[in-house]
């Protein structure tokens, strides 16, 4: 393929992927070479960065881009008739990390935590939206207690892990290891008695 040819394939696969249904797993789509070698250095920069932020679930990230390249992001049609699916899915992400991140046996989110972590203005209503919408796509499973405005979740979604993910998990590995061991010596000193 020529240069001009993986540019506008990059370019594509990547407006494809910010603005398509049902396409939340950026991980895949981010550890696809072509993206690197396609778009690094080039006017359409802005996108690969724009992926690896939906990758991390990172709205702070995303706001950030989104001003920086407001004239090149303008200058595409597809991302501006879909400017609401964009950043429903950047949101609808931010809650996916927000989940993965925490073990789980501590994936009980408060309302005003979701808030806070996808920037929603509505802590009630916006939440309980973003929520159902997580459910429905099948992102999550689990139990949405609008009284108590907390969220269970029992399962998040699969993701491809970048090298920092990759590093907290392995974090969060050893620490499970630890309390593993510690809990069978304290099962052998305690059964002994």
């Amino acid at each position: 393929m020529s240069k001009e040819e993986q540019f506008t394939l990059a370019t594509d696969i990547s407006l494809a992927a910010l603005t398509g249904d049902g396409v939340f797993n950026f991980g895949e789509i981010t550890t696809t070479p072509i993206l690197a070698s396609a778009l690094g250095n080039t006017s359409n920069a802005w996108l690969m960065e724009l992926m690896h932020c939906f990758a991390q679930g990172d709205v702070d990230a995303f706001q950030r881009i989104t001003d920086q390249y407001s004239s090149a992001i303008g200058a595409q049609p597809a991302l501006v008739s879909r400017a609401e699916v964009v950043k429903e899915k950047i949101t609808l992400l931010a809650l996916v990390s927000m989940i993965f991140e925490r073990p789980s046996n501590e994936r009980t989110l408060t309302f005003e935590e979701i808030a806070s972590r996808t920037k929603l203005a509505s802590a009630e209503k916006d939440v309980e939206l973003l929520v159902m919408r997580a459910l429905s796509l099948g992102l999550i499973k689990g139990c949405m207690d609008q009284v108590d405005q907390t969220l269970d979740v029992d399962w998040v979604m699969p993701r491809v892990l970048d090298e920092t993910q990759l590093r907290a998990l392995s974090e969060r590995f050893r620490e499970w290891a630890v309390k593993v061991s510690k809990t069978r010596e304290f099962m052998v000193e305690n059964s002994a008695a």
